[in-house]
């Protein structure tokens, strides 16, 4: 039986009803009355194609991943205040909820419930399921009765939705027409982001979309004596946002790519060749150097990959490497800005990390095994005096309580321990593993997206240890595109099945 939902009869009167109800409920969480305005429109046009159609599911997958990298989202579990100090309210990510997660919510009802009427069961967990399960059940256990109370759960309640986010992915993906959606989804969206980024560097503005959240630190940086420079955020709260959201797509567009036009189709080459210049451009001007760093992983990976297969020659790796430092030279002179970001003070950027840094070894020596509980890194931080803040003022200090440490794996380690934090780091590594091995990829469409994704996963591995991670957009974008390499994997062993 075909596994998409098709509603018929009173069935689509419910889905009517879900989706009037979600229509509903994001025009009540909207605070200005523009973006309920917006939301309202969207989710009835949503429940127009559903009923015209008769289609839920796929809907709803491709608005999830239309709307995955748009940061706009309204608070349901706060933090208590925008504020710090040392006696309290402390600082947890609380919950917000995106219009990405409800249209995760929605598909997941639909989906899952239209498959218990149908089979009388959920979709078969993997093993790396039953892993991420058991991760986040651990999560949980370290949230429930924490001092931060409420704040916590919600924090909880939020990564849960990045974890939900990556079954979903893997599992409501249940075939190739699927899996085309997604990615027609992800190469529209990202061009809608790649204009918008274009609109905020002509303009040198924000342009925030009705709903979305302010633009935080960092759109502005000084290069030394040069004059100050804008940062393009895209539908991002930071331009250390979209940057990751980029290095995610850069990594199966540059895989495509150099497959070259004589192993993929001429349209599949060419939308993947655009993909590939647009993000790389849009990491250019985003001025992150994370970023930056977090590409050239994923450019090494899919080259070593493709050298060691043999899909690029020796003459063809050389022709690609004079090919880099030549366009490194011709960047760095059309963009001068690159080099100055590199060398020019940043604000003492360098040194807060460090000292954060210190502050997060601090806290995991004192709880090396279960950490302080998650969402709670903030109120630890006031407990303890990590050695190197006796070298900064007291308003510094301050200063860095309003924050976390720039390293997820520290974060990590501080609130659920240090075997939790490995056992996260398992988990990275079984995401990078799902593209090996090769030769299960008969397709080179399939073997290039399975590279491209693999690599990106890796590149992610390193931008978590360099900037400011919690349960933001970000976790939730890297969740899912482990799930999407996750069905890809599903349905080649599914068609390597039925063949055999």
């Amino acid at each position: 039986m075909s596994a998409s939902i098709h509603a018929r009869g009173p069935l689509a009167w419910q889905v009517a009803g879900a989706t009037l109800g979600l229509a509903i409920v994001s025009a009540m969480l909207a605070s200005a009355s523009a973006q309920a305005i917006v939301l309202t429109m969207a989710a009835l046009a949503g429940l127009t194609v559903m009923l015209v159609f008769r289609e839920v599911r796929r809907p709803l997958l491709g608005a999830l991943f239309v709307l995955a990298p748009i940061d706009i989202s309204k608070a349901v579990i706060a933090p208590l205040t925008s504020r710090y100090f040392a006696d309290g309210p402390y600082f947890s990510p609380g919950l917000y909820m995106s219009l990405a997660h409800m249209a995760l919510v929605a598909l997941l009802l639909c989906w899952l419930g239209r498959h218990l009427l149908v089979h009388r069961r959920l979709p078969a967990l993997t093993m790396l399921d039953v892993l991420v399960f058991a991760y986040l059940a651990f999560i949980w256990l370290r949230s429930i009765g924490t001092p931060q109370g409420i704040l916590s759960i919600g924090s909880a309640a939020s990564y849960s939705l990045a974890v939900l986010g990556f079954y979903a992915s893997s599992h409501a993906i249940v075939d190739r027409s699927d899996l085309r959606l997604a990615l027609r989804a992800t190469v529209a969206i990202l061009g809608c982001t790649l204009l918008w980024v274009a609109a905020q560097l002509i303009t040198k503005s924000p342009l925030l979309l009705p709903g979305a959240k302010g633009l935080s630190e960092g759109v502005v940086v000084s290069l030394g004596g040069a004059p100050d420079v804008f940062r393009p955020a895209g539908f991002m709260t930071h331009p250390n946002v979209l940057a990751h959201y980029l290095v995610i797509v850069f990594g199966p567009a540059l895989a495509l790519t150099l497959l070259g036009p004589g192993r993929v189709s001429q349209r599949i080459w060419w939308i993947a060749a655009a993909a590939t210049l647009g993000t790389s451009v849009g990491l250019v001007v985003t001025l992150s150097r994370g970023g930056w760093a977090a590409s050239m992983v994923a450019a090494i990976v899919v080259v070593l990959v493709y050298a060691r297969s043999k899909v690029i020659s020796p003459r063809q790796l050389v022709i690609l490497g004079l090919a880099a430092i030549l366009g490194a030279g011709l960047l760095l002179a059309a963009y001068p800005n690159i080099l100055l970001r590199l060398t020019a003070p940043d604000s003492r950027s360098l040194e807060s990390r460090v000292l954060l840094a210190d502050m997060a070894y601090t806290i995991i020596h004192a709880h090396p095994w279960f950490g302080v509980g998650f969402g709670e890194y903030n109120r630890a931080a006031f407990q303890f005096s990590p050695p190197l803040f006796a070298n900064v003022s007291l308003a510094y200090q301050l200063q860095l309580h309003q924050l976390v440490v720039h390293n997820h794996y520290l974060l990590f380690a501080a609130e659920l321990g240090i075997p939790a934090m490995l056992f996260f780091v398992y988990l990275l590594w079984r995401f990078v593993r799902l593209a090996w091995p090769l030769e299960r990829w008969s397709r080179p469409e399939d073997f290039g997206l399975a590279v491209g994704l693999g690599a990106s996963m890796v590149a992610q591995v390193f931008f978590l240890n360099s900037d400011n991670y919690y349960t933001d957009i970000r976790i939730f974008l890297l969740w899912l595109s482990a799930g999407v390499l996750q069905a890809l994997t599903i349905i080649v062993e599914r068609e390597q099945g039925r063949s055999s």
